[in-house]
């Protein structure tokens, strides 16, 4: 409800000021905490979050997860349960009668906080005459004296105030429970979110520039795109360090590393900052407080800077754009004549798609969180951890929250917490639920789950957490049971098994393709080649991989280089046609890379050391590093532990056959290459594992040729020319498999993740069958357990394949029964051994 002007303060009007406050003003015995009835609190929390989709309740989502998790359902509630019976008390002076028209909220770090709960104080008997009794009620202050007078000072004539330490009964564990399950509510539809730099001081010179800086803005009503000092030369903060150095210690605050704090500045549609300074004064304390269209103007500024860090930039990219959606959509708002067009169309006009569930978990359980202080230190962590899943569900805009704490329930280790958003996220049909990579969870009784820690490389690489992945229909639910035989938990789903064609028919050319891939690599390191960032395709990360290799003395130096030779070795077996249809699917990346180009990259008579001195021949190799960068980067999980000395890169195939074959038939141990059929040249590289030899796919036969004039060729050159028989649609990838299990993995994509839309996802599952021949367990002698086949599951990976692997992928993923199933059996994935 929106009030007059005269109701409260003009904040808006002053993004910045300095406030001089005497701690002696404060007097908190006039005020008090009351409960809201239940029409005013309707009225002042109204439902303003979106909807995840269309048709998310909570009775659906439950039911979903009901079957497919029974025992983590009881864990949860509908969020408007929560809602109905929340407890809404504000806190205002004793006098105030009537009912708040809206109130401000405190975002504070409550290790800076007496953690004493409020009391009642009463007069001692025959203090007062009369024989009467005085009760005052007493609370404790979540800020120093001074930050609370000024937090008071943001409160309007008919506002109340709202922090929990005293607005939440901190001795009822239920009230607790249902206020942290609607906190969303409560921040979203606050007035002012004042959050409580108290951690942090402004030293001297810091405040006699902004005292300087203020009468410029004062009164400017500056919008994200109308900034003053933006796009100097130098950039203004490099002018003016002593900015830069403020708003460095702003960033700094322990605040913006609160899961607690983070998700309230989040949730809140208008923020007030204050920051306490250095003094002298023992009665007068300093503060700056500023808006927070005035804070997006310092982050604006500051991302001018060159010289900033990774993380420093990434903080600021993800504070800019949410202050900068906030500053435009409330200019548009308080437009006298809006366009309707333009509220229309405007993406920041529309309501926010929630945020992709998976990232959200991997972005929240990355910040700090303190738990309950007034409990021991284990049960602390405990419930820091709870905190933090109850965060993810909340900012998520899921209609579902977490059931008050009962002894009944698994105690809410880190990785517990972890498995039952994943699950929920399954439940939900995210399709990064099956996809994450990083650790295995370790449940509390020492088992290790099929589910892995989220982290923040899951998902789309050109996403931010905002964006959510399609999600899978919910006919793709069928089939998948999550459950426990006891000893361990595993998911039970029908699987899309891939061709491995160095087993069938080992590759004849392995060593000419390494010499190959060799040469390149070595002169493209003695020229100094850099790989090239041609398009916002390209992470800046992915093309890190390579230039660690221009650094001999590098410790992974030589094993970068090493995985390097093996990729392009792998393209080189591939043929010309996969490299060209796999470019034309990244979005014009790799503009140098041409048909032309490609064609000269193939040509066995090329001498790559004169090549490589004319600039189009470095343009083109550039572009080829920056590939091999990406499909290096992307395919190697790294956030799992692995890395290039652990992984390798292998060729699989669209099946050309249905029904899969069955696991007995995948795994003999008749198949395998042994090292021996790998030429003397290669099995003299320390770096290149022998039984990585067969991890090639036989398409391209060698015959000599004659040298074509345009690349004339010297008599000690090999004159060899690889002849690529197959179409171009050929259905093959590229995926980064262990070294450690190369005579016995096996490669499945889970039936829900074989859509086109999941190509960029880590839904390749690396599975060794659980014993030797076949996945069922020995003495399993009942028809049921001879139709179930067990698997590990020994990692996920990214697959680089071109237009026909993708389109096959597709085909076998709808395929149903026999064809999809493995003839008819069931699979059970649980996770790697220990």
């Amino acid at each position: 409800m929106a009030l007059p002007s005269s109701s409260f303060p003009h904040h808006t009007q002053n993004h910045i000021e300095i406030l001089d406050i005497d701690e002696d003003e404060l007097d908190t015995s006039n005020l008090t905490a009351h409960v809201v009835g239940e029409d005013a609190k309707a009225r002042l929390l109204p439902d303003q979050h979106p909807r995840t989709r269309q048709n998310d309740d909570a009775d659906t989502l439950l039911r979903d997860l009901g079957r497919l998790a029974p025992s983590v359902t009881k864990d949860f509630i509908p969020k408007r349960v929560a809602k109905k019976k929340l407890t809404l008390r504000l806190i205002n002076d004793t006098e105030f009668a009537g009912e708040e028209d809206t109130f401000v909220a405190l975002s504070y770090c409550w290790n800076k906080v007496n953690h004493d709960i409020p009391r009642k104080e009463v007069s001692p008997v025959g203090g007062l005459p009369f024989g009467w009794v005085k009760t005052v009620e007493q609370f404790p202050l979540p800020t120093s004296a001074a930050m609370f007078e000024a937090v008071l000072r943001e409160k309007g004539e008919k506002e109340g105030l709202w922090f929990d330490q005293v607005c939440v009964n901190q001795e009822d564990e239920n009230e607790k429970s249902l206020t942290v399950a609607a906190i969303d509510l409560i921040y979203s539809n606050a007035r002012v979110v004042v959050a409580a730099l108290d951690d942090i001081a402004v030293e001297e010179d810091e405040l006699d520039f902004l005292t300087q800086y203020i009468d410029q803005y004062d009164t400017f009503d500056f919008q994200s795109d109308q900034q003053p000092n933006r796009g100097l030369h130098p950039p203004f903060m490099q002018q003016e360090p002593t900015f830069w150095s403020l708003l460095d210690r702003i960033l700094g605050s322990v605040w913006f590393e609160r899961a607690w704090c983070a998700h309230e500045l989040r949730m809140a549609r208008n923020h007030v900052f204050l920051v306490p300074c250095h003094s002298d004064d023992d009665e007068t304390y300093t503060f700056i407080k500023f808006s927070g269209s005035f804070f997006l103007h310092m982050l604006l500024l500051a991302s001018e800077l060159v010289n900033l860090q990774a993380p420093a930039r990434n903080k600021l990219t993800s504070l800019i754009e949410h202050f900068g959606t906030l500053t435009t959509q409330r200019h548009r708002s308080d437009s006298p004549n809006p366009s309707p067009r333009s509220i229309s169309t405007s993406p920041s006009s529309r309501i926010r798609e929630p945020p992709a569930f998976v990232p959200l978990i991997s972005q929240i359980f990355s910040l700090k969180a303190g738990g309950n202080p007034l409990l021991p230190e284990y049960l602390r962590r405990l419930d820091a951890n709870r905190d933090k899943a109850c965060i993810t569900l909340n900012a998520s805009g899921l209609p579902i929250a977490l059931k008050p704490t009962s002894r009944f329930q698994r105690p809410n280790i880190e990785d517990e917490c972890l498995r039952q958003l994943l699950l929920v996220g399954l439940a939900m049909r995210d399709p990064l639920s099956l996809c994450t990579t990083g650790p295995v969870l370790r449940l509390h009784d020492g088992s290790v789950s099929w589910l892995s820690k989220p982290t923040e490389l899951n998902g789309p690489p050109n996403s931010e957490f905002q964006v959510r992945a399609p999600d899978f229909h919910v006919e793709d639910l069928e089939g998948l049971v999550c459950s426990s035989d006891g000893r361990a938990e595993y998911i039970q789903l029908p699987l899309l098994f891939l061709e491995l064609p160095h087993r069938s028919t080992p590759s004849t050319h392995f060593a000419t393709h390494i010499h190959r891939a060799r040469t390149f690599i070595d002169l493209s390191i003695q020229f100094q080649l850099q790989a090239q960032r041609q398009s916002t395709w390209h992470r800046q990360q992915d093309l890190h991989v390579w230039s660690y290799t221009h650094n001999a003395s590098h410790p992974r130096a030589a094993s970068l280089k090493n995985v390097f030779v093996q990729t392009l070795s792998c393209i080189f077996e591939l043929g010309p046609h996969w490299l060209l249809d796999t470019i034309q699917s990244t979005q014009g990346a790799y503009t140098s890379l041409t048909p032309q180009a490609v064609d000269v990259l193939y040509n066995p008579h090329l001498i790559i050391q004169n090549y490589l001195l004319r600039p189009d021949g470095q343009a083109c190799v550039s572009s080829l590093l920056a590939l091999l960068a990406t499909i290096i980067s992307r395919g190697i999980t790294w956030s799992s532990g692995t890395s290039e000395r652990t992984h390798g890169p292998l060729i699989v195939s669209v099946p050309h056959t249905s029904p899969v074959l069955l696991p007995q038939q995948l795994v003999s141990p008749t198949q395998y290459l042994s090292p021996s059929s790998a030429s003397q040249g290669s099995a003299s590289s320390p770096l290149y594992p022998p039984q990585l030899s067969p991890y090639l796919h036989p398409n391209s036969q060698i015959r000599s040729t004659a040298s074509p004039q345009a690349f004339p060729q010297t008599q000690t050159q090999t004159q060899m020319q690889i002849s690529t028989r197959s179409p171009a649609r050929e259905g093959r990838a590229i995926i980064f498999a262990p070294y450690a299990h190369t005579k016995t993995l096996l490669i499945a994509i889970p039936r829900a993740l074989t859509k086109a839309t999941y190509t960029e996802l880590p839904r390749a599952w690396i599975l060794t069958p659980m014993h030797q021949y076949t996945g069922t367990a020995p003495g399993s002698a009942s028809p049921a357990a001879k139709q179930v086949v067990c698997w590990r599951l020994q990692g996920k990976g990214v697959l680089a394949g071109d237009a026909g692997f993708v389109e096959g992928v597709g085909r076998g993923g709808r395929s149903s029964g026999e064809e999809s199933g493995g003839g008819g059996r069931s699979h059970r994935i649980y996770g790697p051994e220990g």
